[in-house]
């Protein structure tokens, strides 16, 4: 934990700096965009995980707009699911003819602040960029109403860590759609210039974290609780596809 608390800082630093070095900050554009995101475990975390997925949205400024390429600074957040477990169990022992879903959910938060260099003309537009931020890893078991799915009654976390990412990726952008008239640069009310697909893909290098994956939690008759522990790196192959905004 310490020691990702001590990196944190330099990564964040690396994305930043680069950026506030560029001149007409005052002009960026917002870009934002989000789309479902699949990743696959590497190194030790492979041994223990398989495969995850969920989805990932981001909110970045654009700079050096009228170039061909340019620089984008960005913020990423990524939800990913490594393992489901639903199961049906009696309201309580003492109401047995009551039954209710118990879901517990393997998942990971990943929030990463980073900086892009890309084309920002023509109808394939590549790019590439570097990131660096946390990772919130947990599991989590809930009960939902049987008649009404996915309506919450109780949760409850039964483990989670924190550590650090950092990782670099590269992507495709496609247009989609254009607007044919672009706003005077007088005007800076906010008005989407552009819609994109976009593909990315990326390593992200993980810190060292303790977990639960699906499996790991034991159940006894008496109503005991086992908890087997996993302890790995957290390195992972992410591949996202979505579509972007250009404001």
């Amino acid at each position: 934990m310490l020691r990702w608390l001590r990196v944190f800082p330099l990564i964040l630093s690396l994305c930043i700096l680069p950026v506030l070095c560029l001149p007409g900050i005052a002009a960026a554009r917002i870009e934002a965009g989000a789309g479902l995101s699949l990743a696959w475990p590497q190194g030790e975390f492979k041994d223990e995980v398989n495969f995850a997925w969920g989805g990932g949205a981001r909110l970045g400024w654009s700079f050096n707009d009228q170039a061909a390429g340019g620089v984008s600074l960005f913020f990423d957040l990524s939800y990913l699911n490594y393992g489901r477990e639903r199961r049906v169990e009696p309201f309580s022992y003492t109401i047995p003819d009551v039954v209710v879903d118990v879901v517990t959910d393997n998942h990971m938060v990943l929030a990463s602040p980073g900086v892009q260099v890309g084309l920002r003309r023509g109808w394939i537009r590549p790019y590439g960029e570097f990131y660096g931020g946390f990772t919130y890893i947990a599991t989590t078991t809930k009960i939902e109403n049987r008649g009404l799915i996915g309506e919450e009654i109780a949760s409850s976390t039964n483990f989670s860590d924190w550590t650090y990412n950092v990782g670099f990726g590269g992507g495709i952008q496609v247009p989609l759609w254009q607007r044919k008239a672009p706003a005077p640069e007088t005007i800076r009310e906010i008005r989407l210039s552009e819609a994109l697909l976009d593909l990315k893909f990326g390593y992200k290098k993980g810190g060292d974290a303790l977990y639960l994956k699906k499996g790991s939690i034991g159940r006894g008759d008496s109503g005991q609780v086992r908890y087997d522990y996993r302890q790995s790196s957290t390195d992972l192959f992410l591949v996202r596809i979505g579509v972007s905004f250009r404001f």
